[in-house]
């Protein structure tokens, strides 16, 4: 008997309720593996789908970035900022044929023509003038600055009011007492002045003086000075090189019976002044030096701003020079 004629006579197979169970059983089992092989299909298909949507985002992500950089390279760069008025930086591109660049003084006019007048009559423009010769001949002039000449200062002032410039300027410069560099500027020994020369930023305003026959003009200004340098590209700060002399003073013309007429003309008033960037050791001999004089400092804090009144006439004089007591 062969093996089929066997399987069919076993018993069990003859039972007609095994073959039902049977058939039944067969049939869950082949719809679970339908099952089974759906989702085995499916995850197959998801898996491409996940890759393909991560490379989507990808390449927006690099079309984004894309764009951004083209959009900022045809940006046009931007204007360069205006120096800084209340403070010199402490890092900055020194060039000695713009010394004043990335400075307050940056903007201002060469010599005496950063002075204006306020509006006048003829008396008050004939003081203005007188005061603005002074002030060249003390702050400006060659022959004060790197000659130490008074002189000429001297010749524009009334007799009696030299006579008494003669004793100050005989005295040794002192912390509180009057001396030379209270009414004069004079370039320390060694250091010289660039062709660009000083610049001025500042006011004249007259007013009646104090006694009959006076006429009273409060002339608040700032001087700087740029200083040659044999070693430009070792400088870190134009403030190395450009030296800042800020003064509030008054200034008297005497006329008229009231007076002797030894005692008409030009006369200095109360004065206060305060130097910024400027040679130290000097300075307390009563002279100008650049800031480059002074011993390497340590780093800075970052910090550009000074009193606003070192630079800007129309705030108060600086208590302090910026030099150690």
């Amino acid at each position: 008997m062969d093996d089929d004629n066997l399987l069919d006579s076993h018993p069990d197979l003859m039972d007609p309720e095994w073959r039902k169970h049977a058939r039944t059983d067969a049939w869950l089992g082949a719809k679970q593996d339908r099952k089974q092989f759906r989702r085995q299909q499916k995850r197959r298909v998801r898996k491409p789908r996940r890759r393909w949507w991560i490379f989507g985002v990808f390449v927006a992500i690099l079309a984004v970035t894309t764009a951004a950089i083209v959009l900022v390279g045809r940006r046009p760069a931007p204007a360069a900022a205006p120096p800084n008025p209340t403070g010199v930086p402490q890092y900055a591109r020194v060039d000695l044929a713009r010394p004043y660049a990335n400075t307050p003084a940056d903007t201002w006019r060469k010599g005496l023509d950063g002075i204006t007048e306020t509006p006048a009559g003829s008396a008050e423009a004939d003081a203005y003038a007188q005061v603005k010769r002074a002030i060249s001949a003390a702050r400006l002039d060659p022959a004060v600055l790197t000659g130490h000449d008074p002189k000429a200062f001297f010749a524009l002032v009334a007799p009696d009011m030299r006579d008494q410039l003669t004793e100050v300027f005989g005295r040794k410069p002192a912390k509180g007492v009057a001396s030379f560099d209270s009414y004069v500027t004079e370039i320390a020994d060694g250091y010289h002045l660039l062709d660009a020369g000083p610049r001025t930023f500042g006011t004249l305003a007259a007013h009646p003086g104090a006694k009959p026959g006076e006429l009273a003009v409060d002339a608040k200004y700032v001087v700087a000075y740029a200083f040659d340098n044999v070693h430009p590209e070792g400088l870190t700060s134009p403030g190395e090189i450009v030296s800042f002399l800020r003064v509030d003073e008054t200034y008297i013309i005497r006329s008229g019976k009231t007076f002797a007429e030894s005692s008409h003309g030009l006369w200095l008033g109360t004065g206060q002044s305060a130097f910024s960037s400027v040679g130290c050791a000097a300075a307390k001999d009563g002279y100008l030096a650049p800031g480059y004089a002074n011993p390497p400092a340590g780093p800075g804090t970052g910090e550009d701003q000074d009193a606003p009144g070192y630079y800007d006439p129309k705030y108060p004089v600086p208590a302090l020079d910026g030099c150690p007591a």
